[in-house]
């Protein structure tokens, strides 16, 4: 019986789907118009047209899909409206946002704002009750009060309410309470409690969280519930339907609508995921992933093959504190619009044309002119290449909306163009130059993964900018973050803080509290519908040295004695100084958080390797065409190439366009590509020519 594994990931512009038979390794893709009122729509659209190609539901044995709707819930400000209940005296701090400030390209914006705050004080109600900082009642909650504070939130047509008491997490009881009053109150609100979201210490990343949890928690719920409806419309029975998570893996559709907040980086997750497949490979030790969509480009940077983490993440101006891969995202993509500024400046973004109306090239009512429209000018793109199978450029729509900020900057059509390729380039060259430099890291020891539908378009332009010497492009670059959601694990974190020095801390405590965390992941493990058996469990402290604000995390076994608290210090002191060059063996060491990670495996895609080359490259040879590059400042001759023709160790000299149904790539003149085994292009930067002169 045939068993399909199939991934299915929402961009803002398309929607990818991939699916590969895991006894045959045949392979089949799609590619639709995302659909941003119900993006479920696109999904069943994609599904539809896989299944119209000789593919029976029933024959769907793993399903994976990268949402995007918290995230555009977020960007797009159109969440549920939210009430936040909160310990007396403590209403500020979410209004304060941790005393953060405008940062990076923020400083520079003389109109810049502060993003809304999700629960505005207008539907913020103060409630008498206090914890202190061992989670022992001080001041009993007033039910009274918290009652008559939810009826008023009801009659403000509230639709969900974050609750966020000073040390839930160390006594969740009167958050428990506010969650049964309010259901009795306002029947079917969504309540979310930060000692269930996020039970950490720090009371301001725990409340935004929350906040988050609940402002987009009806949407997902109401998302999933339509979507699962439609795949068992179309049949398909398989209990594997797994959602992308934002620390790279997956969990079971049925649990998202209880997490929302962990699905807020689904897509570009997925991406990191097939960068790291493809960094082990390729055996690249360290490799930056270059994901340009149609609406965003995201960059993550790997070092020595290990994914990085934070628990201090922003989407739209947001903080969460949920563990997530560590991924910095601009608005930038093929369908960001470029504009003449207040100040009479050419800008570019960060608003995007999506994919309705899309960029004006694509001929669907779009007039603004866009980062697509600018290279189907200097001839990157073409209206001769049918992108994804349906989509036929038009040219002349492209130089007409260009032309649209040309006329008032008083630049010509081609010097617009150039102008709108430089400032998208230079804003994520930034990025990377800043991805890697948080990290000390050197961008000569690194290969760019470059993937998206725009990402191979300029790679190579960011690899020269900044300095990386190699670039990679995976075979199916447009559909690479659907490849990801097919090469990871059920991944879940579990976390609880409870402060206390290391040293002095009592070894039952500390198996005790990982003991608790255990049979909530087992719990969860079963409602997934995984024995327990099957779940591989790693137990990490989140360790500081006295009066640090921030913690390493390092591997835990079960304590026996001091010995292993040794160890465990130990451990710590050389983390601390891989991270930072230094440490302090002399200092105690103080836990923040247990955390405990529970990984099952599920199937996995594997890509095989491709026929050898039977002689010259030229077998894949489709024609020539004009190409403007950039650093050389003049139009070059390129030839063109059909990427599913490429064999293993077939080698393309720039300038040169490879062309294929989801994405197109350049090799400039300088630089060359080979094909590997599994189909990868390794280009080999080379250089930046000298502007007029000849490759």
């Amino acid at each position: 019986m045939a068993e399909w594994l199939v991934g299915v990931d929402t961009g803002g512009t398309f929607t990818d789907l991939i699916a590969i038979e895991s006894n045959t390794g045949e392979f089949r893709r799609a590619k639709v118009p995302s659909e941003p009122t119900d993006p479920s729509i696109a999904v069943l659209h994609a599904l539809k047209k896989l299944l119209g190609n000789g593919i029976d539901a029933s024959d769907i044995s793993h399903f994976v899909h990268g949402t995007t709707v918290a995230t555009n819930s977020l960007l797009e400000g159109k969440g549920v409206r939210t009430g936040l209940l909160i310990t007396r005296g403590f209403r500020a701090v979410y209004e304060a946002r941790g005393w953060s400030q405008p940062r990076g390209t923020d400083l520079l914006d003389t109109f810049y704002q502060k993003p809304p705050l999700l629960a505005p004080q207008s539907l913020t109600e103060e409630i008498d009750e206090r914890l202190d900082y061992r989670g022992e009642v001080v001041l009993p909650l007033d039910e009274a009060a918290l009652r008559n504070a939810v009826r008023r939130l009801k009659t403000k047509d509230i639709e969900a309410i974050a609750v966020c008491f000073l040390f839930s997490f160390l006594n969740p009881a009167h958050e428990q309470r506010a969650a049964a009053v309010v259901a009795e109150e306002i029947p079917g609100c969504r309540v979310s409690l930060s000692s269930n979201v996020l039970p950490v210490i720090r009371e301001y990343p725990r409340l935004s969280t929350t906040v988050i949890d609940a402002y987009v928690g009806p949407k997902i719920a109401y998302y999933l519930h339509r979507l699962e409806r439609g795949l068992a419309d179309l049949g398909l029975t398989t209990p594997q339907l797994f959602l992308m998570q934002s620390n790279g893996g997956l969990m079971r559709i049925l649990l998202g609508a209880r997490h929302p907040n962990q699905t807020l980086l689904s897509g570009p997750a997925a991406g990191v995921i097939a960068g790291a497949e493809l960094a082990r490979t390729t055996k690249q030790r360290h490799i930056v992933t270059f994901d340009m969509g149609g609406t965003s480009t995201d960059i993550s940077v790997i070092v020595d093959g290990q994914l990085l983490e934070t628990t201090q993440g922003e989407v739209a101006g947001q903080d969460i504190g949920t563990p997530m891969l560590k991924v910095r995202t601009l608005g930038a993509g093929g369908g960001t619009i470029a504009r003449v500024g207040k100040d009479g400046l050419l800008k570019v973004g960060p608003s995007s044309a999506g994919s309705q109306p899309g960029p004006a090239c694509y001929g669907r009512g779009g007039e603004a002119p866009t980062v697509t429209d600018a290279n189907v000018v200097l001839g990157a793109l073409s209206d001769d290449n049918v992108l994804a199978g349906t989509l036929r450029l038009d040219a002349e729509r492209a130089r007409r909306a260009v032309e649209s900020v040309a006329v008032p900057l008083g630049l010509n059509l081609l010097e617009a163009a150039i102008g709108v390729i430089r400032i998208v380039n230079t804003q994520m060259a930034v990025s990377l130059r800043l991805a890697l430099q948080e990290h000390g890291q050197d961008p000569r020891k690194f290969a760019l993964v470059a993937f998206g539908g725009a990402g191979p378009l300029h790679a190579i332009m960011l690899a020269r900018s900044v300095g990386i010497p190699v670039v990679l492009i995976p075979p199916y670059p447009g559909l690479n973050c659907a490849i990801g959601m097919l090469q990871t694990k059920v991944r879940h974190s579990y976390l609880k803080s409870e402060v206390g020095v290391l040293s002095h801390f009592p070894d039952q405590r500390m198996n005790d509290l990982f003991a608790q965390l255990e049979a909530q992941a087992l719990a969860e493990a079963k409602d997934e519908g995984f024995r327990p058996d099957a779940v591989d469990l790693t137990r990490l402290l989140e360790l500081r040295y006295p009066h640090q604000g921030y913690t390493l995390s390092v591997r835990c076994p079960p304590i026996a004695g001091d010995d292993d608290k040794l160890h465990l210090k130990q451990a710590f002191d050389a983390v601390h100084a891989q991270v930072y060059g230094q440490s302090a063996p002399k200092e105690d060491a103080e836990i923040v958080t247990f955390r405990l990670q529970a990984e099952i495996d599920v199937p996995r895609l594997a890509f095989p390797e491709i026929r050898r080359g039977d002689g010259p490259v030229e077998r894949a040879l489709k024609g020539a065409r004009q190409l403007y590059d950039v650093d050389l400042g003049k139009f070059l001759i390129a030839r063109i190439f059909d990427r599913e023709k490429l064999a293993a160790g077939d080698r393309i000299d720039g300038p040169a366009i490879v062309e294929q149904f989801d994405s197109t790539s350049i090799v400039p003149a300088g630089s060359a590509a080979d094909v590997d085994g599994t189909g990868n292009l390794i280009i080999q930067v080379g250089g930046t020519p000298m502007r007029g002169g000849q490759q």
